[in-house]
């Protein structure tokens, strides 16, 4: 039997280990939905320490089963999901000779205009972090998210701005005021907070509605300008974790390890232009916050802003990105973040030389 996909992949062994170590666990469930290997392998590797480790352990198993085995993984490093997350693998040596190597298709975006981003400083990053409220619980990790936010969107250039512990009656008269006099390139607004389906609460536990919170920004100075929204908060308390779960909505249960963020508001993007809104979770799921590191939709967000953003990826294609990344977090339960846009260009952000 032709054994050619095999002794490809251990002639490029080295290559394929130092390529899938860096997200080995990512390969791992790939290898394992396309049933190469079974559930009790994958169990196994899955628990194996380090990715280095993980990437040998799993090549070594593949090639233990032989030339089809083989080549149905050589097939499953060509599909476009797995070259996004290895870009190394594209037109690699490890795929067929060179008139069969794997084709990437370009989408040409050319025909897109992109938003002015010129000034220095971009804009205001406006980051509402309430933490300690009156009759629900602390949002424990809330700071850890500010402290991602405010890094990285300094870095992209933005003047940024904290408001913490704010009531109902303090986020409204404060966004009205900010509608007012914020200025500048691009308009960023972060809202970490409990909620409930109605809106985003404040420390009182009144509510804020998502249009109380994007109408200040319909004034003529930022008119053509785009307003990016980030809401950490769940849609609900569906798939709520088992095991010490707190929900950010009133007389939810205690944590310790896991939390989650709740909220349930339904947002609806208006006619006006140039607004994206991306939240954290879809309807009537919950959100998963870490006290110690933070949300998973923010650390994943500043994450891939730090990756793509000095490569001149949009925003709506990191965001893509975000989705992907939090949606196969290996977690008893899963979330799939979201995003309502009605941008009229191409985000880009570049990261500003000192």
């Amino acid at each position: 039997m032709d054994k050619q996909s095999l002794h490809r992949i251990v002639q490029n062994k080295v290559f394929l280990i130092e390529t899938l170590s860096v997200e080995s666990e990512f390969i791992l469930q790939h290898v394992h939905q396309a049933k190469l290997i079974a559930q009790r392998e994958y169990r196994n590797l899955k628990d194996t320490p380090g990715g280095e480790k993980r990437a040998i352990n799993l090549l070594d198993k593949l090639v233990g089963k032989g030339e089809e085995t083989c080549r149905q993984f050589i097939d499953l490093l060509k599909q476009n999901d797995i070259l996004e997350n290895f870009p190394k693998l594209k037109d690699h040596a490890i795929f067929d000779s060179p008139e069969q190597k794997v084709a990437v298709q370009e989408v040409t975006v050319q025909e897109v205009a992109q938003y002015k981003i010129a000034q220095n400083p971009r804009g205001t990053c406006v980051i509402i972090n309430n933490v300690n409220f009156t009759s629900m619980r602390e949002r424990r990790g809330s700071d850890v998210d500010y402290k991602s936010l405010d890094k990285v969107f300094r870095w992209l250039g933005f003047d940024v701005v904290e408001y913490k512990n704010k009531t109902a009656d303090e986020m409204k008269n404060l966004l009205k005021a900010l509608g007012k006099t914020v200025d500048g390139d691009c308009f960023v607004c972060c809202v970490l907070s409990h909620g409930v389906k109605e809106g985003v609460c404040g420390t009182d536990g009144n509510v804020v509605s998502v249009d109380e919170i994007r109408e200040p920004f319909t004034d003529l100075n930022l008119a053509g300008k785009p307003k990016l929204f980030f809401i950490q908060a769940c849609r609900g308390n569906r798939n709520q974790n088992p095991v010490r779960v707190q929900a950010d909505a009133p007389g939810d249960g205690e944590s310790e390890m896991m939390e989650v963020d709740s909220d349930a508001f339904d947002i609806t993007i208006p006619a006006d232009a140039d607004f994206l809104i991306a939240r954290s979770t879809t309807d009537g799921h919950v959100s998963y916050r870490k006290p110690e590191e933070g949300s998973w939709f923010i650390h994943s967000l500043c994450r891939n802003l730090e990756k793509h953003c000095p490569q001149g990826t949009d925003i709506q294609t990191i965001l893509l990105c975000v989705n992907n990344e939090v949606s196969r977090k290996d977690n008893k339960y899963k979330q799939m973040p979201v995003q309502e846009v009605a941008m009229r260009k191409r985000l880009i952000l570049r990261p500003v030389t000192p």
